[in-house]
């Protein structure tokens, strides 16, 4: 689905960073050849009066063939700037095509945004979270003047931006200082860190001064980090196209440290990337259930559980599924802990007390018995 989309948007980037490599320097050159002719048939003019003096038939053609020139140039320009623009429209184009703009309907309690205060001051707490875990501080500031948060964590911006650009600058000092002096308990980070000064070093060729640097500064005081350690020493000695060894060279690595230095500076952690790519996954599902089964949608898209099993690599919250109707709890269906221990829906637990016979409900997991009345709500 996405695959027309990036194909054009690559187009696209690829005709910008062409134009930008290209055009800058070509047109620096014409502004110096007009300059240039400039100066020879008017500054310099031999004549006495170079206000009142004519143009040769010479120094008209040549200045003629310039602007010529000229003018054939910015028209290529123009061209090429056409052709970006046509790849970033048939990128709209491609969008409207393949993705669904109206995504309402899908779920039973979906949150309206735009117009609810609590929601939006959620979503923008959540966003501001976002971007001073990822260390955009400035970024994060000006949404917090924008929408008008009342209450927001306080942050030393000037501390966090400083380090944060001395790390994008590739200067890493300042990071490993400040969460050695700081967070000396966090040493996957400090490791981390020490790890792309190395690989600093050895893209600049001087292994000698990585082999010191790991002598004096790498002291090995956590063992989780042996191997780790281990596969950096490997690097500083093996050949730089060493295959194995290319993935301490990836941006990946590098954005990776990055943002956990951003966490520890800011003191903040945003759940946004999760939910972003849980809804990136169900979404989809949701879109093309409710087209199939358009005319039951009050009946699979109302219920307290989406219609879709989706899995998820990270659980931001507890969850519990009763043992007997095999069905997670909700709002309405909690928890409920039988006298017993025993834990079983509220659901479970009224069909159990309508089919017992006694005031008395036994336990399905063990001899006991209960009164309903005695279960009390478990919160997770």
């Amino acid at each position: 689905m996405s695959e027309p989309v990036l194909k054009y948007l690559d187009s696209a980037i690829t005709q910008l960073r062409d134009i930008r490599t290209k055009w800058p320097n070509r047109i620096d050159k014409q502004l110096k050849r007009i300059e240039c002719l400039y100066n020879e048939l008017i500054v310099n003019h031999p004549s006495a009066d170079a206000d009142k003096a004519e143009l040769s038939v010479t120094g008209q053609v040549l200045l003629e063939n310039l602007l010529s020139e000229t003018k054939q140039l910015f028209d290529d320009l123009s061209n090429e700037h056409r052709q970006v623009h046509s790849s970033i429209s048939r990128c709209g184009k491609e969008i409207d095509r393949n993705f669904h703009s109206d995504t309402s309907g899908i779920i039973k309690n979906q949150k309206d945004i735009e117009k609810d205060p609590v929601n939006r001051e959620r979503v923008n707490k959540l966003i501001f979270d976002y971007l001073n875990s990822v260390g955009k501080v400035d970024v994060a500031e000006c949404l917090r003047k924008e929408t008008g948060m009342s209450s927001v964590q306080s942050i030393n911006t000037d501390e966090v931006r400083t380090i944060m650009e001395s790390y994008r600058n590739g200067d890493y000092q300042p990071a490993i200082e400040w969460v050695g002096t700081n967070h000396p308990d966090e040493t996957r980070l400090l490791f981390d860190l020490h790890q792309q000064h190395v690989m600093q070093l050895l893209e600049n060729g001087d292994k000698n001064a990585a082999l010191t640097y790991v002598r004096k500064r790498m002291q090995l005081t956590d063992q989780s980090n042996s191997r780790p350690f281990s596969f950096l020493l490997g690097a500083i000695v093996s050949p730089a196209d060493v295959p194995r060894y290319a993935v301490l060279r990836q941006a990946a690595v590098t954005l990776e440290v990055e943002h956990n230095l951003a966490r520890l500076l800011s003191g903040t952690f945003s759940h946004l990337s999760e939910i972003l790519d849980m809804g990136i996954r169900t979404v989809p599902s949701l879109i093309r259930l409710r087209g199939m089964m358009a005319a039951r949608q009050d009946q699979i898209f109302f219920a307290d559980e989406l219609p879709v099993e989706i899995s998820l690599d990270k659980h931001v919250h507890s969850t519990f599924t009763c043992p007997i109707l095999k069905i997670q709890s909700t709002d309405n269906n909690p928890p409920m802990r039988l006298a017993c221990g025993h834990v079983i829906s509220r659901d479970a637990l009224n069909k159990l007390a309508q089919n017992s016979r006694q005031i008395r409900l036994k336990c399905p997991y063990c001899p006991m018995e209960s009164s309903a009345s005695d279960a009390k709500r478990v919160f997770f």
